[in-house]
């Protein structure tokens, strides 16, 4: 399959927006989204469980947390960069988030003509930046 119908979702799962929110909604709400994106390569969700006692954890994670706040940034960092590295333009990165972290990261893939699409679920404070530097904006309702 060519490289233009592969996708990675990368998932910021710490926003506080949707912390409150049921898991089969939010992936609901994901699956309405996800027809334009024919070959979904990667599905991410990163969470910080350095704080979460093991049985409130419902799955198994391959990384242990340093137990710093930017680890779940980092790693949606690295895997950004390791996603564009290994599939050549136009394969979107597809980011849902809204931290004002990830600009700088969605403002160099575009400069290098990768795709961005940024899914932003409702939330007050969402950067005006970091919205302006996706090459897609999806407002949506989880």
């Amino acid at each position: 399959m060519s490289n233009n119908r592969k996708v990675a979702i990368l998932w910021d799962y710490t926003l506080p927006c949707i912390r409150n929110l049921q898991g089969h909604a939010i992936v609901n709400g994901i699956r309405r989204i996800a027809p334009v994106f024919v070959d979904v390569t990667s599905f991410k969700a990163y969470l910080d469980i350095s704080s979460q006692s093991p049985m409130s954890v419902g799955f198994h994670s391959d990384l242990q947390s340093s137990g710093r706040k930017d680890v779940v940034d980092m790693m949606i960092l690295v895997d950004i960069l390791v996603f564009a590295n290994d599939h050549p333009s136009p394969a979107p990165v597809t980011l849902i988030a809204g931290d004002r972290d990830y600009v700088y990261a969605v403002l160099t893939l575009r400069l290098r003509q990768k795709n961005v699409v940024l899914i932003i679920p409702p939330a007050p404070n969402i950067p005006q930046s970091l919205e302006s530097q996706a090459s897609v904006m999806v407002d949506s309702e989880f």
